[in-house]
This record gives structure tokens, C-alpha cells and sequence, in this order.
């Protein structure tokens, strides 16, 4: 009878997550074609007020925009079939004051109405969505050290935005705010950094803790306030993509990126240092919840704090990459961002490389010091290479202004032997008058070239009325050669990883692109294909989809108030197409 009373508990539980997750699906956005993008990131027009009154955005914002825009139009072509030229401006959606996300939010009409120019202008867009780098408008989250303005500088004050920044900042003031941002040890709080950015070093906010810490106050906790922003800035887009598909406009998006040069680096001294810190996020992720602080008498060995930090960023991305899948958005426009040029032997060197690869989003990285050749970067070479070679982004790119350098880089990045789909310059007025422009309209005036060897992505992946598991390939016409493989995976949990022991593990033929769904207990699983070629050195994977199965029971066993329940929602779980 025990038994009887736990199998029908958590079939019930079982049922009210299937529930759970079929009343969030929303319509996905389906791919078609897969272009190539060389982004132009505008960093001037990222300063104007987006979310203007109407009549100051059409009559004196928006020209602005457009000037430049129309500007870089006619500078270079506009790209090939499989090859565009796109735009960007960063979203900082984390340094604006605090508020009540909704489509009101400023952060979303800047959303909209980037949307809107690049629907009028057909130009494709790209969206760097920038929720870690710049937080100064929120010291109601990081203001820990200065209850009266009088233990922070002049000159960062200064430097804010709004003219009320100063009152808010001392009525910001918490003690709790330590649980908010990084620690430069495991028992000090940063205050304000150091940053060597632009015209030389200023202060800025503290770095801000990517874990979901379990001693931030819900309401006053970075990840709380950043994830409700970023789940309105999804929200937003979606919408668009919607419209975008009917229309038949789909390659206007070029896709997104989960924050900027996302690192647990930082530089807490005068000396501008930038080295491994993240003292918080790793602690909140390692030690016992009596025991905030346990790396000050049980400290990680050097390898166990490496997988820590590359753990924090990817428990981060993680999470806002699912939230952009619940509203829709394909993996293959989901790229990270993470910083990790340094080698070995720098003071700075931290593998974060290995964080940006995931079966969620393609791995995107910036490049500078290693434009001209990022596969001579070590760290990112052996992540690819360990990862199968996924489709990637140079996220953030900017190389030496001559041209034998450019081609070069190019070559290296969009016709490489393992090309990006996404190449973002950084930025438009440093390099409009520079030989990087011949390198460019060189590049947008031929199709990318093809690998020796290539397999195909796996898209739009379902699950069909009839309750078969279903995916498109891309490109459509493409021939298996190469001797290729296909697996489907299934894991119990909401997340998959490719670490994580399969509950089934199945061949497929690889010409197909449908199967029935295993025999499985009840339970809620995570689902994916993954094809791979190439003498098995190149892997594509499917975005990961959650399948619940229930444990059904014969109807006089399931009382009536949950009878009454399903009823009440039984359109709900209908699958969605």
C-alpha cells in the first residue's frame, strides 16, 4: 500500500510538470538558412537615449542612427546567398535603475525599436545582450561599503548617467549586498574595480556574482533582477520573430549573445591586474549553507578552483540560455561570450574557453590578440576540437589596421577548415577609414568557402502529435558521405549535458529524421540528436527538448479533484507544433 501511495504521488507530481512545461511552450522560431554574418558593432549610437519620447526618437534619435547606418550601407556591399553583412549596438539592459521589468522597460523599447530599423532599413541585426559588464545604475544591488556617499570617489559619480545616481547609490546601501558581488578572496567583497577600457582607467561597479547565491534577498539579488530583464528582452524578440517568419525575414536576425566577454577575471587594485578572482560564485556553487566562507580553511587546490570558475560561467549561461528557449529562440542564434586570450604563463590566463561550448548555444569568444588566426589561440583550439568543431562566433573582433592582416583573419575565422558563422567588428568609426573596409568588401563579395569535410546542422527539433521525436537538417540537399553516425540521447533531468550518463543511448540511421520515443519510466527527460563525420572529428547536436513521461493509471485510482484539474486544462497538454 506504501508503494501504491508513492507511485501515485509522484505520478501526480509528474503530471503537474508535464503540465507545467506544455502550458510554457511557446511557438519556435524555425531556421531555413544559415548565412554566414560579418557584423559592424556601432559603440556611438549604443550612448543615445533609445527609449526616448516618440516625437525626440523620430525627430532627433533615430536620425542619428540612420545617418550612420546609411553611412556603413554604402561603404560596403551588402553581402552574398550565403554570406551578410549585419549590424549591432550592445543591449546593456543591467545599467539602467531599477524597476518593474515589462515591455515599458527601457531596455525593451531599445529592443523594439533596434528591431524596427533593421526591418526598415532590411538590414540584418545582431544583439549583444550585455547584462555583466556594466551594472553602475543598480547600487541598490552592489552598494555594500558606503552607507553616505563619502567612502566612494568623486570621479565615479561623476561619470553616471542620471543626475539622481548619487542619492540612490547611498539609498542603495545594504550590507547584504556582499552576497551580490564577486570576492577578490574567499572572505572580501570587491568594492568598485579598475578598468583600462578607452580613453584610460576609470571605476566602475564591482564585478557581480553569476551564481544564484542562496543568501541574496530574493527581490534585491542580481541574478533575480538580471533574469527578469533578460526574460522581457526575450519576450520582446519573440515576438518580432514571429512576425519576422510570416514575412518570410528570417535572416534579419543574425542572433544573440549571453552576456560580453563573460570571465570571473577582474581587476579588484589601482594596478589593473584583470586575474582570476570569483571567489563568491564558486564558493556560493561549493560550500555547505552554514559555511558561506569554506575555501578560508578548506581552500581548492589550483585544478579544483580552475573547474569551479569554468562551472560558475556555465551554470550561467546555462540559465539564460533557457530561458531564450523557452521563448523560442534555435541554438544555432544563441552564441556565448567569453573572454580567454590569455596563455599559460600570464598572470591572467584562466580557461574560460572551455565554458563558451554548450549543447544549448554555438561557443563564441573575442579575439584581438589572436585576430589574425584564432586557431592559434591554444585554449580554443582544443575546446573546439574536444567539442567536435561546432559552428562558432568571433563575437567581439578587431585586428591590427593593415590589410594582409584582415585577409588573413578573415580567411582564419569565415573560411577556415572549421569557419564562423558570426564575425563581429568592434567598432564602426575605428575602422571606417582603415584597410580593414577592402578586406571586407573582398569578403562580402564571395560565398564562403567550403570545407573539405562538412555535415550538417540538426534543426527545429520537436516532438510530432503522433508523439515521434522529429529534427529538419540544414542544409536540406546534403548527402551523407564520410561514413557519418546519428545518436539519439536522453538523460533524466531538465538539462542535458554531454557529460552526463544517458537513461537511453540509441543508433540511428543517418538518414533519417524522425524516431519514436524510447520505452521510459516516469519521469522528465532531456532529448537530443547528434550527428558526426569527418573520421569523427566533427559533431553537430540538436538543441536539447524536455520530454515528460507520465505514469498513467487507470481512472477510478486518480481522485477526483485531479480529474477535475486535467479537465479544467486538458488543451494544455496537446503537443505543440
Amino acid at each position: 500500500m506504501v508503494n501504491m501511495g508513492k507511485r501515485f504521488l509522484f505520478s501526480v507530481f509528474v503530471c503537474f510538470v508535464a503540465l507545467f512545461f506544455t502550458r510554457t511552450q511557446v511557438h519556435a522560431f524555425q531556421l531555413t538558412t544559415d548565412p554566414q554574418y560579418v557584423v559592424m558593432n556601432f559603440s556611438e549610437i549604443n550612448e543615445l537615449n533609445w527609449a526616448a519620447p516618440e516625437d525626440e526618437w523620430q525627430t532627433k534619435i533615430k536620425p542619428i542612427i540612420l545617418k550612420q547606418l546609411d553611412e556603413f550601407q554604402r561603404a560596403l556591399p551588402r553581402g552574398t546567398t550565403q554570406r551578410k553583412l549585419a549590424w549591432s549596438t550592445l543591449e546593456e539592459y543591467m545599467n539602467t535603475p531599477m524597476d518593474t521589468p515589462s515591455q515599458a522597460s527601457v531596455y525593451a523599447i531599445k529592443m523594439r525599436r533596434i528591431l524596427d530599423i533593421a526591418e526598415e532599413t532590411n538590414l540584418p541585426v545582431f544583439l549583444p545582450l550585455n547584462g555583466f559588464q556594466w551594472w553602475d545604475e543598480l547600487p541598490e544591488l552592489y552598494n555594500w561599503w558606503d552607507p553616505d556617499g563619502t567612502h566612494t570617489p568623486d570621479s565615479f559619480f561623476a561619470r553616471q548617467r542620471t543626475p539622481d545616481f548619487k542619492q540612490r547609490f547611498i539609498a542603495g546601501y545594504n550590507p547584504d549586498n556582499i552576497w551580490n558581488v564577486e570576492w577578490s578572496s574567499p572572505t572580501i567583497p570587491m568594492k568598485l574595480n579598475w578598468r583600462n577600457w578607452g580613453s584610460g582607467g576609470f571605476r566602475l561597479a564591482p564585478p557581480p556574482n553569476l551564481a544564484q547565491s542562496p543568501r541574496s534577498n530574493t527581490h534585491r539579488a542580481y541574478r533575480s533582477v538580471l533574469d527578469a530583464r533578460f526574460t522581457i528582452l526575450m519576450q520582446t524578440l519573440a515576438d518580432r520573430l514571429k512576425k519576422w517568419e510570416q514575412e518570410g525575414k528570417q535572416e534579419l536576425f543574425a542572433g544573440i549573445t549571453i552576456g560580453t566577454e563573460i570571465s570571473l577575471n577582474a581587476s579588484a587594485t589601482p594596478a589593473d591586474e584583470f586575474q582570476p578572482y570569483g571567489f563568491r560564485s564558486t564558493q556560493d556553487l561549493a560550500c555547505p549553507p552554514n559555511k558561506p566562507s569554506c575555501f578560508s580553511s578548506t581552500p581548492p587546490t589550483k585544478t579544483q578552483m580552475s573547474a569551479l570558475r569554468q562551472h560558475a560561467i556555465e551554470k550561467y549561461f546555462q540559465d539564460l540560455m533557457t530561458i531564450a528557449q523557452k521563448q523560442g529562440i534555435p541554438k544555432q542564434r544563441i552564441y556565448t561570450h567569453v573572454w580567454s586570450e590569455a596563455t599559460p604563463n600570464d598572470k591572467r590566463y584562466e580557461n574560460y574557453a572551455a565554458a563558451a561550448f554548450s549543447l544549448y548555444a554555438r561557443p563564441g569568444m573575442s579575439f584581438y590578440g589572436y585576430a589574425e588566426d584564432p586557431w592559434a589561440l591554444p585554449v580554443w583550439n582544443t575546446s573546439a576540437k574536444q567539442n567536435g568543431f561546432p559552428l562558432w562566433g568571433a563575437v567581439e573582433y578587431s585586428a591590427p589596421k593593415t590589410l594582409e592582416v584582415w585577409r588573413r583573419g578573415i580567411a582564419n575565422t569565415l573560411d577556415a577548415e572549421h569557419p564562423a558563422k558570426l564575425l563581429v567588428i568592434y567598432n564602426w568609426t575605428e575602422h571606417k577609414d582603415t584597410p580593414a573596409m577592402q578586406a571586407l568588401t573582398e569578403a562580402l563579395t564571395r560565398e564562403p568557402t567550403q570545407p573539405a569535410c562538412t555535415i550538417p546542422e540538426l534543426i527545429n527539433p520537436r516532438i510530432t502529435q503522433e508523439q515521434a521525436l522529429t529534427w529538419q537538417i540544414l542544409p536540406a540537399d546534403w548527402q551523407a558521405r564520410f561514413s557519418p553516425s546519428l545518436t539519439l540521447h536522453v538523460q533524466r533531468g531538465l538539462i542535458a549535458q554531454k557529460s552526463a550518463t544517458d537513461s537511453v543511448t540509441l543508433a540511428i540511421d543517418p538518414t533519417v529524421t524522425t524516431t519514436s520515443i524510447p520505452p521510459l519510466k516516469p519521469g522528465v527527460y532531456s532529448w537530443y540528436v547528434d550527428l558526426r563525420g569527418c573520421g569523427n572529428t566533427v559533431q553537430r547536436t540538436s538543441q536539447p527538448q524536455r520530454y515528460v513521461q507520465e505514469l498513467h493509471l487507470p481512472p477510478e485510482r486518480i481522485p477526483w479533484w485531479v480529474r477535475i484539474y486535467f479537465t479544467l486544462f486538458e488543451k494544455q497538454f496537446a503537443p505543440t507544433e
